[in-house]
């Protein structure tokens, strides 16, 4: 009896990760809406959110008024959040203006908030767009952000590249990761109509986004949040693949494993805050694009879980005395499931995304390593959450690297 309990949770968590599967086979059918170039030029303002960033916070700075974007419609501002180092000096010797924030701050969110809440006092802006310190904004960025505005969007994400993607396997992971983000989320779910994700980064909004209200993320992954905010206000957040950056990942397993904990715990914090408000919502105004956007954070949990039961199962099973033979083949087609979809999912997603910034052969053949790191910090989140936010250091890419801008070619 228990066996057969933990076989249908299995079966019952497997729906959620169908579903996205499904909509990334319908999705990649669907031609790509293209945005008409626009002939009006909105103003944009840059938030640069840095702690302790002097290695690398000329990067988005430089790369942002460098982008071709007329330069009276760019400002860019630094949030210097408790730095003790050059960052403030050396983001304004690139050319930016520079926000020392010295208040304590729990997570970005915090940061962005502060800044917001000034930059909407002092007005002068059509658009707001977000960059961390390490990022490398390419040309063409601005005016395909600008054409989707243009067209109607009021949350625009665009394609995020890792600029040392081949410096180790794990930075290779992350490039693999960002392309199935990509190609296998964000493009498929908008060629449908649907809502993408924004993640962490590289995205912009209308003020209009915040509802007339500002910054209001309270958890430690403000992208997701901001995603799920803009879903309840009517939004959906679109992807623009012409809108490329790229940024520095983690080269060094006890950072990724920092990093995912924080996703992880960020994403159970979303999940409980926000499924009363967006089930209330779907209750009286159902849409597939409400009910999807919910189900897309759910997926990476999903996968977690079916591991977990797996494992239960697993061990139920030879508690019950079950054949050890039929409970370890049923043990190892569950985890070769898992296996074999990560190396489609890496395989496809790189197939579909442009053949520059890939990773090595190695990160692709152990991409499914990478999933159940991710899998296990979904478990672990729950027993030991991150409480507090640490950034990860930044400046191990040298601006000469694959992704500072060189080979992200300008927009045609």
């Amino acid at each position: 009896m228990m066996a057969t309990l933990f076989d249908f949770i299995c079966l019952g968590l497997g729906i959620v990760f169908a579903w996205s599967f499904g909509m990334v086979l319908v999705g990649l059918v669907v031609p790509a809406r293209r945005h008409p170039r626009a002939a009006r030029r909105r103003r944009f303002v840059v938030i640069v959110c840095a702690r302790n960033e002097e290695a690398v916070v000329r990067l988005p700075v430089s790369s942002a008024l460098a982008s071709g974007y007329p330069a009276d419609s760019i400002q860019v501002v630094v949030l210097a959040d408790n730095c003790t180092d050059g960052t403030a000096a050396e983001a304004r010797a690139a050319g930016a203006e520079v926000w020392e924030k010295t208040t304590p701050s729990r997570c970005k969110g915090d940061v962005i908030a502060w800044g917001l809440e000034r930059l909407l006092k002092r007005g002068g802006f059509d658009a707001i767009a977000v960059f961390d310190a390490d990022n490398v904004v390419s040309p063409g960025w601005f005016d395909a952000m600008n054409d989707a505005f243009e067209d109607g969007e009021t949350v625009v994400t665009g394609r995020r590249f890792a600029s040392n993607a081949k410096a180790n396997t794990i930075s290779g992971w992350y490039a693999v990761y960002w392309a199935v983000m990509n190609e296998l989320s964000n493009r498929v779910r908008t060629n449908l109509g649907l809502s993408g994700k924004i993640t962490g980064t590289g995205y912009a909004f209308l003020p209009s986004a915040l509802d007339g209200g500002g910054w209001s993320t309270r958890t430690l992954v403000e992208d997701v949040e901001f995603t799920v905010q803009s879903n309840l206000r009517g939004y959906r957040v679109a992807y623009v693949p012409e809108a490329e950056y790229a940024d520095e990942q983690p080269v060094t397993m006890r950072h990724m494993w920092r990093q995912l904990c924080r996703w992880a715990t960020g994403c159970w914090q979303v999940v409980c805050a926000y499924l009363a408000p967006w089930a209330k919502q779907l209750a009286h105004r159902p849409s597939v694009r409400l009910f999807d956007s919910y189900f897309a954070i759910l997926t990476g949990i999903s996968v977690a879980f079916v591991l977990l039961s797996d494992v239960l199962a697993f061990a139920v099973r030879l508690g019950l005395g079950v054949d050890v033979v039929a409970t370890m083949r049923f043990f190892l087609s569950v985890l070769a499931f898992v296996f074999l979809m990560s190396w489609i999912m890496a395989c496809a997603s790189l197939a579909l995304s442009p053949k520059r910034n890939r990773p090595t052969a190695m990160s692709v053949v152990a991409f499914p390593v990478f999933s159940l790191v991710l899998a296990a910090t979904v478990l672990y989140a729950l027993l030991r959450p991150t409480r507090r936010w640490k950034p990860i250091p930044h400046g191990a890419a040298s601006p000469s690297a694959p992704g500072d801008g060189q080979d992200i070619p300008p927009r045609k």
